[in-house]
């Protein structure tokens, strides 16, 4: 057999044909898709560098607690951190080897969701075929809340971007379960599933489509005599078997300080829900200003035709959907970042309602038959929620550089006066960690997050935040967003009479030095 032609097996008539690798259809297929990869890299990489905090506060809680890390703190033990660790572990290797700069952080962020963009195409290949793979792929890229998060240093979008992986790997794995690369997928899949939870248990919604997949394969094998059962079961076993190590791996070096890891992952959330439960109220809201959208009606409408098409591969994805939804429901505080969770499964509906278009070449007439029409309907609804998608990143484009245009001289002002008070060694009690790492000062990491939540569920008290700042290390407070000066007033009565004011740039903006 020559180099350039394989053996393929027609699903339809059993028969084997050969054809060449090097068709016009290949070679269109692979240069399309490298062409969008080369498309949203480009994006992700666009005003990278604009030095503004994009999500107005947690920007800088990661990054000052980067920072603490990169100076040998520990999570959960000196460091206060309320997300599963791998979120920051991922971008942690880009923010040392790059000089520990914020762009260094967002190029780790935009490496990680480049794993999205990965599995959207095998996702779409899996259930509607190489149109299905650039379908899904051109529909993420296009996503603006995908690309917003890809760019900003929060944990939602490596926790989206690993989910779709695994869920992609596990259809492609539901195709061939039984040989090498079969137990391969199952593995890899299962690592991505549990990176995805150890970044944003947002992701744990991800284990309903691919448990109901690993469901269908027991059933599946059950059938089978019973000497062959263990060998159709080795790569689910090997996938179950990963997931767990892959966990272990990344839980046990928090063993000795567990207690502090389940108060911050776990204990400080469900506090949250109890204490801020009267803003659930507007969580429906919110979810449905996502849902109206060109994306949601794309995946409406392939969740139609593939059932009408009795393709029972949707109802997987059609239940991650589901459970997301509920899951964002149940959130408190529910904020809009939050949302990209549901940007994998709708486009996962999306994608199958294309399915795998017919070949018209032969037969002109079938372009008017419904197994035609009703997939270039879908795929014509991706192309317009694509484009809809493109024209809002270029807003997003424009409004990011409007922003930094109007912030970048009020934050120059504090820099400047920041790195003339204080010394590289020495620590700042901010609340404005953003700002403090942009002049190169770090925060104790006791307090890299002084958030409005935390300082509600009681996770940062008066007597705690005075513990911290009698250090010798701190020389400097700065009050900026008001939610120090604000929510524990006396706090600021406090600083007023063990600090001297250096400078008040505005109301409830001001810069304090230790006496």
């Amino acid at each position: 057999m020559a180099a350039s032609t394989f053996l393929q097996k027609n699903t339809q008539t059993g028969k084997t044909t050969r054809q060449s690798v090097l068709n016009w259809q290949n070679i269109l297929f692979v240069l399309v898709t490298l062409a969008l990869l080369a498309i949203g890299i480009w994006m992700r990489i666009h005003k990278l560098y604009l030095p503004f905090d994009r999500d107005s506060y947690d920007e800088g809680v990661y990054w000052q607690s980067l920072r603490a890390m990169s100076g040998g703190h520990a999570l959960y033990q000196q460091i206060f951190y309320s997300q599963p660790p791998f979120f920051l572990f991922s971008i942690f290797p880009t923010f040392m080897l790059l000089g520990q700069t914020l762009s260094a952080a967002r190029l780790g962020m935009a490496l990680v969701s480049l794993f999205g963009l990965a599995g959207a195409f095998l996702l779409g290949k899996a259930v509607s075929g190489r149109v299905g793979a650039i379908a899904a792929l051109l529909l993420l890229i296009m996503d603006p809340l995908y690309l917003r998060e890809s760019q900003t240093i929060q944990a939602e979008a490596p926790s989206a971007a690993l989910s779709m992986l695994a869920v992609g790997l596990i259809y492609l794995w539901w195709e061939r379960p039984d040989d090498v690369v079969g137990l391969c997928l199952a593995v890899l899949s299962a690592i991505a599933l549990a990176l995805g939870i150890l970044s944003k248990l947002l992701a744990v919604s991800a284990l309903v489509p691919v448990g109901l997949l690993m469901l269908a394969r027991i059933w599946h094998i059950w059938q089978q005599a019973p000497e062959k059962r263990l060998k159709h079961a080795s790569s689910l076993i090997a996938g179950i078997i990963a997931f767990i190590i892959t966990f272990a791996l990344l839980i046990l070096p928090f063993a000795g300080s567990f207690q502090q890891f389940w108060q911050g992952v776990v204990t400080f959330h469900t506090t949250a829900g109890s204490v801020l439960k009267a803003s659930s109220s507007g969580n429906l809201k919110v979810i449905g200003r996502m849902l109206i959208s060109l994306t949601s009606l794309a995946a409406l409408y392939g969740t139609i035709v593939a059932l009408l098409r009795r393709d029972w591969r949707v109802l997987p994805l059609l239940a991650w959907f589901l459970a997301t939804a509920l899951i964002l429901w149940r959130q408190v505080p529910l904020l809009s970042h939050h949302m990209v969770a549901l940007v994998p499964p709708l486009i996962a509906l999306a994608a199958i309602g294309i399915g795998p278009l017919p070949d018209i070449s032969t037969d002109i007439k079938s372009v008017m038959r419904p197994r035609t029409i009703l997939p270039l309907v879908g795929l014509l609804l991706i192309l317009i929620a694509s484009i809809q998608g493109g024209s809002n990143i270029l807003q997003y484009y424009h409004a990011q550089q409007n922003t930094n245009d109007v912030l970048i001289p009020q934050q120059n002002k504090v820099i400047k006066d920041l790195q003339s008070v204080t010394q590289p060694d020495q620590l700042v009690v901010t609340d404005a960690q953003f700002i403090t790492a942009l002049a190169n000062r770090s925060t104790p990491p006791e307090l890299v997050d002084t958030s409005s939540v935390r300082i509600a569920t009681g996770y940062v008290t008066f007597q705690q935040l005075v513990q911290v700042t009698e250090q010798p290390q701190v020389h400097a407070v700065l009050f900026y967003t008001g939610r120090l000066a604000r929510e524990i007033p006396a706090f600021h009565t406090w600083v007023s009479q063990h600090f001297h004011l250096l400078k008040r740039y505005s109301s409830g903006k001001e810069l304090w030095v230790k006496i």
